[in-house]
């Protein structure tokens, strides 16, 4: 490693040889999966000051700055000097979103849509988007998706935007089972119905075959068995644990958002949340009533 910094952040010389150095290249990875999740540039740097993640030989402090400019640097989409390592989308997704919070606001926000604004994404296409007070708007405030190709723009109140975000948060508390994964039975599906229907055949036939019998309970439990994914189960009980912990009370609540919520998606007249597991939930034409007949809940797009 470099006492200077005269080589960009990722990259080393090897027999004068300009090639990506694999540690720093995986620390730029994180860092924009991290922002374009919603962590701040100050969040950044502060979690890689503490894990001592050196910058340059002699330098592990991080501060906003450096990480902004690692975000903007485009020599990490490569070109015929620097090897690529950040994806396009990864990289105009980050920048797209640094755009979008640098967007000028009047006056104080208030906490809670401070704690709200940068996981805010368009229910379309996935941007971000930025939020503008605007006089002639009759919400007063304007969403906008900062992907070019959608430009989506939709108008909601703060307050009406707190009060979705609520009343789906509230559901999960009502009923976490909602963050439990979607069984996918995949290709499988029919084998399952057709061992189904051999066990139920034997069973009514008067003879059974006990063994036959004992055969097609155990084929049935491993078809289950091998549809269920183990970390997503696992991943879903993990977040239950860390909801119940959570205080409640009457309002936002921006502790349980912060530990539930991945990201809010608006759209026109719909809202919804994506968890911290990946799975959508919200009201369908933008109800966000506890009913089974306008909710949905089902394992957000990748």
């Amino acid at each position: 490693m470099k006492k200077n910094r005269y080589i960009p952040f990722g990259y080393t010389m090897r027999n004068g040889k300009l090639v990506i150095e694999q540690n720093e290249a995986n620390v730029i990875r994180n860092i924009y999966e991290d922002y374009v999740n919603g962590a701040t540039l100050k969040e950044i740097a502060e979690r890689l000051t503490r894990a001592g993640v050196p910058y340059s030989e002699k330098m592990t402090d991080w501060g906003k700055a450096r990480v902004a400019r690692i975000i903007e640097n485009t020599k990490y989409l490569g070109d015929s000097e620097y090897d690529k390592i950040v994806d396009d989308d990864l990289f105009n997704e980050a920048v797209s979103a640094k755009k979008a919070r640098q967007t000028s606001l009047p006056g104080d926000l208030n906490p809670e849509i401070s704690a709200v604004k940068n996981h805010v994404r368009c229910l379309e296409c996935g941007y971000p988007m930025s939020r503008r007070f605007s006089k002639k708007c009759k919400t007063k405030v304007i969403w906008t998706c900062s992907n070019p190709e959608c430009g989506k723009k939709v108008g909601i109140g703060d307050a009406d935007l707190l009060e979705g975000i609520m009343r789906l948060m509230s559901r999960i508390l009502k009923n976490d089972s909602l963050l439990d994964p979607v069984k996918n039975d995949g290709k499988n599906g029919g084998n399952k119905s057709r061992l189904q229907e051999d066990l139920e055949s034997e069973i009514t036939e008067g003879i059974t075959d006990e063994e036959k019998v004992a055969r097609l309970i155990d084929a049935i439990a491993a078809e289950s068995y091998s549809r269920l994914d183990p970390e997503s189960e696992h991943a879903a009980e993990e977040l239950k644990r860390r909801i119940r912990r959570v205080e409640i009370r009457d309002g936002f609540n921006p502790g349980l958002f912060s530990e539930l919520v991945q990201s809010v998606r608006l759209g026109d007249g719909d809202i919804a949340i994506i968890t911290k597991n990946n799975i959508k939930i919200g009201g369908k034409d933008g109800s966000t009533e506890d009913t089974e007949k306008d909710g949905y809940a089902y394992p957000a797009e990748e």
